[in-house]
């Protein structure tokens, strides 16, 4: 196990820092990764914020994953070399941080998410998104993580590890299919959103919620508290890039080469 770094209580958001969510990567089937990363690395270095579900499926302790992943893991690795990378652990993507790639990476398990950053002296709280969903999920979370069953997964991956995919990449499609006909009224999420929050956390005026997970591409503010629902990398190829203006934090839509 590698020592990890850890952020300073009040790691702050720079200027020009890149967010990206859910762009669900796999070498076998959605290769989003490569071209982004190495748009990345002709960037002059800042943060980059990986939001979750970075990879389809990737789980840290079976091989297989690690194997059809190569590629984009080792320009994940490269772009640590040269960029400070955060990378959130998502639903897909997890167990991560016993893997050499992950060496010089910033890396915040479920358990530890929402993490709290701040820019212009504003609290501003980051995870992937699936946190405060009841304790069905919280248990599925568990179950998913335990040491039985990804022994399993990889005692039997010739049989597995396929259906797995093709499951995953038939829920993909879908998500795809769903949000073009039935767009969310966001508002109302959000503010959802921001009161589950609010029951587990005190949050000062002016503090901003970042959240992938839940694919929406969209922003806005709920009294005082400001929510950012980041898009859904997979199918719209876009992330954001942090921009300050009248000490607010705003966020720049940009659009990927095209894969």
């Amino acid at each position: 196990m590698f020592h990890r770094k850890t952020p300073q209580k009040n790691t702050i958001i720079q200027e020009n820092a890149i967010f990206v969510a859910d762009s669900h990567h796999h070498g076998c089937y959605q290769e989003t990764l490569e071209s982004l990363f190495l748009e990345f690395l002709k960037l002059s270095k800042r943060q980059i914020f990986l939001m979750g579900d970075i990879f389809d499926f990737l789980v840290g302790p079976v091989k297989r994953c690690s194997k059809d992943n190569h590629r984009a893991l080792i320009l994940l690795k490269e772009l640590s070399l040269k960029h400070e990378v955060h990378y959130f652990e998502g639903n897909h993507d997890f167990l991560l941080d016993s893997l050499p790639f992950f060496e010089n990476i910033h890396y915040y398990p479920l358990n530890s998410q929402p993490v709290r950053f701040s820019f212009n002296q504003k609290d501003a709280y980051l995870a992937h998104g699936d946190v405060f969903l009841g304790w069905h999920y919280w248990l599925f979370t568990r179950l998913e993580r335990c040491e039985a069953l990804i022994a399993t997964l990889n005692l039997f991956a010739f049989c597995l590890y396929p259906k797995i995919l093709a499951y995953l990449k038939s829920k993909r499609e879908k998500k795809k299919q769903h949000r073009q006909k039935s767009p969310t009224d966001f508002q109302k999420f959000a503010a959802h959103r921001v009161c589950c929050y609010l029951k587990n956390y005190s949050l000062s005026a002016d503090s901003y919620i970042i959240e992938g997970h839940f694919h929406h591409g969209q922003m806005t503010k709920i009294e005082t508290i400001n929510y950012i629902g980041l898009p859904f990398f997979a199918c719209k190829k876009k992330y954001f890039v942090v921009e300050y203006a009248d000490n607010c934090l705003s966020l720049k839509e940009f659009e990927s080469v095209k894969l």
